[in-house]
């Protein structure tokens, strides 16, 4: 198959290029002038394109004879920052010229896979959510600019999808860990919440920074890890996803009609709790480890891959664990099955 890959240089676009080149398809990137990350891709055998999504032009001639379009290609937080003009012209007018120039493909045309987010989704209420996401569990309310840009992305889709009959496809992904990223997860470092509760002046946010303050001091400020818990004590709950997973995620889906029209949320193959990830953490890496309740919305949420699993038979292989582990490797060694997200 020809398959076009916008973004192909992120940490999701390189490494589900390099295992479509692998079996033998033909891979094209789109990327924007001049991005530093490029050589990588045409070092494992892609070609690439240079364009501006915000230009139909760019994307007609980067569409053009192709079979496949993953569209992964965006402005987000960690790139940025961007302006809202900015978010609307990449994310919102970029979908829409992928959507377009693949309509206009005609029968040529086998799918368009568009990237979502699960930013699209409010998931912080005071006490977490116990029962497990579906794709329509949570009204999509983003009002952050990149969370909201994907929202209208996924309503062009629908729209393409119902007036025009495109064989399209929106993925959500969870948050995602490329190559060593799980280990310098923000939320798994005392020092990120030590920096959110200084600036608190409720007594519960005061009492909090205190307890934290003291934990911190018992390294004279090195690196410490936290076991998250809520008010309650309750262990903090997240669901995220790590790139080989979403590799096996586009390898099942491409080109399976049951999954026309329809948004799937994927994620690793289970949620984890801090109480049981941070002691591995700290066993593997050394950093020693504080249990904390914090007053404020925790995190708390899983998610229902049941549609992923049964439409087109998404079976996430990777635990927390087998992604602690790598990531260790990978910062020991370097290389492996991974292709980091800058080299």
């Amino acid at each position: 198959m020809k398959v076009l890959i916008t973004g192909i240089t992120g940490r999701v676009g390189a490494n589900v290029a390099r295992k479509f080149l692998q079996n033998g398809h033909d891979v094209r990137g789109f990327v924007w002038p001049g991005d530093r990350q490029a050589e990588k891709m045409q070092s494992v055998g892609a070609e690439i394109v240079e364009g501006d999504l915000a230009s139909s032009a760019d994307v007609r001639a980067a569409v053009a004879d192709q079979e496949v379009i993953l569209h992964l290609g965006a402005a987000f937080q960690a790139g940025g920052p961007f302006t809202p003009e900015q978010y609307m012209d990449t994310n919102v007018k970029g979908t829409f010229n992928v959507l377009q120039a693949s309509l206009e493909l005609g029968d040529r045309l086998k799918h368009v896979i568009v990237t979502s987010t699960d930013a699209t989704m409010f998931k912080y209420p005071p006490n977490g959510i116990d029962e497990p996401i579906a794709e329509d569990s949570l009204p999509l309310v983003s009002t952050d600019w990149y969370g909201y840009s994907k929202v209208l992305c996924e309503n062009l889709v629908d729209r393409y999808c119902r007036h025009e009959n495109l064989r399209a496809t929106v993925i959500r992904f969870a948050n995602v860990w490329g190559a060593g990223e799980i280990l310098k997860f923000p939320a798994f470092h005392l020092a990120m919440f030590l920096k959110q509760f200084e600036s608190r002046t409720d007594d519960a946010g005061r009492a909090t920074y205190e307890r934290l303050q003291a934990e911190d001091a018992r390294d004279n400020g090195g690196q410490r890890l936290i076991v998250a818990r809520d008010a309650s004590g309750r262990p903090w709950k997240k669901h995220n996803i790590e790139v080989r997973d979403i590799v096996h995620a586009y390898e099942k889906i491409i080109g399976n009609p049951n999954t026309f029209g329809r948004v799937y949320q994927i994620g690793a193959k289970e949620p984890f709790t801090w109480d049981v990830l941070i002691p591995y953490m700290s066993e593997k890496t050394g950093i020693p480890y504080s249990v904390v309740d914090l007053a404020m919305a925790p995190n708390y949420y899983e998610y229902d891959l049941s549609a992923a699993r049964n439409d087109f038979g998404y079976d996430p292989q990777l635990s927390v664990f087998d992604m602690v582990d790598e990531a260790v490797r990978y910062n020991e060694e370097g290389g492996g099955g991974i292709i980091p997200t800058r080299v």
